[in-house]
């Protein structure tokens, strides 16, 4: 028995995720999904839910390693740029028209198995600071 107990403890504990991966991931995710609000594309209700957690996730992780400040500039950099009013909505146009693949991948890939599996990743990552 003392052989098997010697085992068991010799096993490492699972490691969290990387969260640098769940950062990286999260800032173009809430960067498409911004997008998608301000060009009015549609994102299916699972990609929705699935952003807001690994969105939340990220913000807890940027806050928790490097405070408030490192929290606002994560938040700060998934705002979309201001568009001239001059323009009259052509800069923005251009920039909607420049996203919408990337927002309809996206939406794709959040509300698949892919999806599910980052925001498992996120929620362990977020759980490991715990």
């Amino acid at each position: 028995m003392t052989l098997l107990a010697g085992c068991v403890d010799a096993v490492p504990p699972a490691q969290p995720p990387d969260a640098q991966e769940v950062l990286e991931r999260a800032r173009s995710i809430g960067e498409m999904v911004r997008a998608a609000s301000i060009c009015n594309a549609m994102l299916s209700m699972p990609a929705q839910d699935r952003a807001a957690r690994i969105e939340a996730a990220a913000i807890e992780l940027h806050n928790r390693r490097g405070g408030v400040a490192a929290r606002d500039a994560f938040l700060h950099a998934l705002r979309p740029p201001a568009f001239d009013p001059a323009q009259h909505g052509r800069d923005r146009a251009a920039w909607c028209n420049a996203r919408r693949a990337e927002i309809a991948r996206m939406d794709t890939v959040l509300a698949g198995p892919e999806g599910a599996a980052l925001v498992q990743r996120a929620e362990m990552a977020q759980a490991a600071l715990r």
